[in-house]
């Protein structure tokens, strides 16, 4: 894989495959650019360009020596597109990469990008507060971590039905590689960075952003429930349209792939998407 250094001299390892319209991907918590491979290469035989890149501490990349934040992840992603010189650029995230995506936006503008895909995202705030009393409990989340930190692989075995949903059964070796990648990051990584994505409140910056963003979401998603987040995400956002995919949960990156890639290659081309009946459209207006 080729490697870009960033400022701090952390090694980021990414994949550049295709010509055509540029489209970036950032992965989900746990996981690393392997999670996009088949997206990626059905999007680059329609003629897309497609990048995809391991965040720091995951996959192949150099690890993170210091605190987590989105801040130092976005500044990644900001250092990967200027190493590619890339304008007109599409960003594609999912969960946790959602964030990465806004924090880029917000922090760096838009001067190389032309319209973000957020798929599942965990946004825009997943903990409860004063101001959101529906988000989850902080107390449900530390019993999460402390069931995580106690046995990784347990802990994924026993997520990956609800991950992808028990009406949707994916191939072992799926289940394999996500068990095996999300095993591979330290578990101070797993829950540095959960914590983090959880506790982040990106509502002001979502009402600021100010281009096309598509987003994606399962209404059967437990991970990130889509009332929670896609739903209150798109009615932040000044120009969003959101796409609910019936039975979906949050891995619907592999159970409905062939939906996310269409959806993906009609938006990236400015194409109308094929599921319009599944389609909702939300204004700064929206409530």
């Amino acid at each position: 894989m080729p490697t870009l250094s960033t400022a701090d001299h952390t090694d980021i390892h990414y994949t550049d495959t295709g010509t055509g319209p540029t489209v970036v991907f950032t992965h989900s918590w746990g996981l690393n650019s392997g999670q996009w491979e088949d997206v990626a290469d059905r999007l680059v035989q329609s003629g897309l360009r497609c990048v995809r890149y391991d965040r720091r501490g995951h996959g192949t990349s150099g690890r993170c020596n210091g605190e987590w934040t989105l801040d130092l992840l976005a500044d990644d992603l900001a250092a990967l597109l200027t190493h590619l010189d890339v304008k007109d650029v599409t960003l594609v995230g999912h969960s946790l990469g959602c964030g990465e995506i806004v924090r880029y936006l917000g922090r760096h503008g838009t001067t190389r990008v032309s319209g973000a895909v957020l798929v599942a995202p965990q946004l825009p705030l997943l903990v409860r507060t004063a101001d959101n009393p529906d988000g989850v409990d902080e107390a449900m989340l530390d019993a999460m971590l402390a069931q995580l930190e106690v046995d990784v692989r347990q802990w994924c075995i026993d997520n990956a039905p609800p991950f992808f949903g028990a009406n949707h059964p994916v191939p072992q070796d799926v289940l394999d590689e996500t068990i095996e990648g999300i095993v591979a990051v330290p578990v101070q990584t797993l829950v540095a960075t959960q914590r983090m994505g959880a506790r982040t409140d990106y509502r002001a910056e979502l009402v600021d952003l100010d281009l096309p963003v598509l987003v994606i979401h399962g209404d059967a998603d437990v991970s990130a429930p889509i009332e929670l987040t896609g739903r209150r995400t798109a009615a932040l956002l000044r120009q969003a349209e959101l796409i609910e995919i019936p039975g979906a949960a949050h891995g619907l990156y592999v159970t409905h792939a062939d939906a996310i890639c269409g959806v993906l290659a009609a938006f990236v081309t400015g194409k109308t998407p094929q599921i319009t009946d599944q389609r909702r459209e939300f204004s700064s207006s929206t409530t």
